[in-house]
């Protein structure tokens, strides 16, 4: 078992609220959406039925009108006009929308992404000389600027206005743009506020849209683009964003662009049904890649280009890179593995704060990951160049890293993030401090937990239950994501029929059974199990997901095993 399983308290299917038994909804699946909130006539509608009738008005966040009226008379004056974004997908899906939208609309639109090592996070120095040079008077930020206080006052000195479109955390005093479009921002009266940086910029398309009198369609064919970063940016997918992905996904499996369409083909996916765990572990490091290597300004390139050669080449540089960023990603990891075993107050330490010389900026992150997922503690990787450490941090729900570094900002030079991610920079000589203050804040507010990490269950099932009903009220609890996660079911008792197989050296194929039913079943990263699970005699209660898939017309069912452990007589 690598988890500690959390077991549901399931409404009983007599409570079935009336708008279940009348819509003949699977009574499991009817009680999982009761957990999440879904209880209402008017909820249920919303959440089968996703329509882009039900997106916000997007002038309902505030700054929106100084925003479009700017925007608009750059467009009018001939302005020239510089998009500036972040590396990551979220921020050059988001540049990509703001770029296309106003190029398609004649204005005079140039864009600008940092270099992750030369230049760091965010709005910087050089990105504001290059909009100098470029004549530019007005700059959008996309997914970054909300806590460039220094950089936009810089801007404004220098006679270029600056509209902020962001969504991350406002720390201290808001710059002084000349407009900021945060759902987050104190004083916004946006209904939802967890859009990812592309779901700003995309409302501030569709406003712009709305004041011209344009057709919807001019920004719902950025959809696309909106689902791609959404997905890859870890959001909420409920509420506006639900929307969002559902329309989004159908556009990308439908009528892809011609980027994405080159991408999806080089990542080996044509025949797939492309869905967010695809974006995010397939499809979304490829396009993280080159910014974490080279420069993501080729991303960009690639989801803007109207080329399928171009595309074509775009896309064959974006999965080199990432092979590339694979090998840097294990080095690092390994090295990381090693400070912890040669350190007794690492291993003991609720936070672990490593730092080496030189780590790659790009695969820091990456790693934080994998050592959270590992450890199941916060992680926090330090690269130190030049006596400056510049940190990646990724944490869990039992500790708000976001909080934890506002509380300890004396030792920072600057920091910003979420709450289950970060980024910051420190003077070396304050990383030993840091270590240990941040160990102290987290002793008295991290909650308590096991050595295993959770996972939840939603539903205890049989195999019989899984009929074409459940299956077809599982599709319309589609898209999954943060929030709206895939039904995690717990099966016990269950057997293993014929042989077990070792896929590409590191993953199970078997077929499990229960009650007489068999049902394909793969195990990723499982392999080191195979001895216990080709135990004949033995039976086994299984924690997994169900997958459907289509294959040459056939519909097949799958099972995507999560955890197990051996049945002893006793239901989990």
């Amino acid at each position: 078992m690598n988890y500690q399983w959390i077991l549901p308290d399931l409404t009983h299917t007599e409570d079935l609220p009336t708008v279940y038994r009348q819509n003949n909804v699977d009574p499991v699946i009817a009680s999982i959406m009761i957990q999440r909130g879904i209880t209402s006539p008017q909820n249920f509608e919303r959440y089968t039925h996703p329509s882009l009738e039900n997106l916000h008005d997007p002038y309902l966040m505030r700054d929106m009108e100084t925003a479009v009226n700017r925007l608009i008379r750059a467009l009018q004056n001939g302005e020239n006009i510089l998009v500036y974004g972040d590396y990551d997908v979220d921020g050059v899906t988001g540049v990509s929308i703001l770029y296309q939208s106003l190029h398609r609309l004649g204005g005079k639109v140039h864009f600008f992404i940092p270099d992750r090592k030369n230049d760091g996070y965010g709005v910087t120095e050089r990105g504001i000389n290059r909009a100098l040079e470029l004549n530019v008077s007005l700059i959008l930020t996309v997914d970054c600027g909300i806590t460039a206080q220094k950089q936009i006052a810089f801007a404004r000195e220098k006679n270029v206005d600056v509209i902020v479109c962001d969504h991350h955390q406002p720390v201290g005093d808001p710059p002084q743009a000349y407009a900021i479009l945060n759902p987050k921002q104190e004083g916004c009266a946006y209904p939802f506020k967890e859009l990812a940086g592309c779901g700003v910029a995309f409302k501030f398309i569709q406003a712009l849209c709305q004041k011209l009198n344009l057709e919807e369609s001019f920004y719902l064919q950025s959809l696309d683009l909106v689902a791609l970063g959404t997905a890859a940016d870890i959001v909420d997918i409920v509420d506006e964003n639900r929307i969002l992905m559902y329309y989004g996904l159908k556009k990308i499996n439908e009528k892809p662009r011609e980027g994405l369409k080159a991408l999806i083909s080089i990542a080996g996916l044509s025949r797939q049904t492309i869905n967010v765990s695809l974006i995010v572990f397939i499809l979304a490091p490829r396009l993280n890649a080159v910014g974490r290597i080279s420069n993501a300004k080729k991303a960009v390139h690639l989801l803007t280009s109207q080329s399928p050669q171009q595309a074509k080449n775009i896309a064959q540089i974006l999965n080199s890179e990432n092979k590339k960023r694979r090998d840097i990603d294990e080095q690092t990891f390994q090295e990381a593995e090693a400070l912890i075993s040669a350190s007794e107050e690492l291993q003991n330490a609720p936070v672990l704060v490593l730092d080496k010389d030189d780590w790659h900026l790009g695969v820091i992150g990456i790693v934080a990951s994998r050592l959270l997922e590992k450890y199941n503690r916060p992680a926090i990787l330090i690269s130190n160049q030049n006596g400056v450490g510049k940190a990646s941090a990724r944490s869990t729900d039992r500790f708000n890293i976001f909080n934890a570094l506002q509380e300890l900002d004396e030792f920072l030079i600057s920091y910003g993030g979420h709450a289950c991610a970060a980024g910051l920079t420190i003077d070396t000589d304050k990383i030993d401090a840091f270590r240990k203050a941040i160990n102290e804040y987290a002793a008295q507010n991290m909650e308590e937990h096991s050595i295993l990490p959770e996972l939840n269950v939603d539903a205890e099932i049989r195999f019989p239950d899984i009929s074409g009903r459940m299956l077809h009220w599982l599709k319309e609890m589609e898209p999954f994501g943060p929030s709206n996660m895939r039904p995690v079911f717990l099966s016990s008792d269950v057997r293993i029929s014929g042989k077990v197989r070792v896929l590409g050296g590191n993953h199970l194929k078997f077929k499990a059974q229960q009650q007489g039913m068999v049902i394909d079943a793969i195990y990723f990263n499982g392999a080191k199990y195979l001895q216990v699970l080709e135990q004949k005699e033995k039976s086994f209660n299984f924690v997994y997901v169900i997958e459907e898939s289509n294959w040459q017309g056939q519909d097949t069912v799958q099972l995507r095993i999560k955890d197990f452990n051996v049945f002893n007589g006793n239901n989990g």
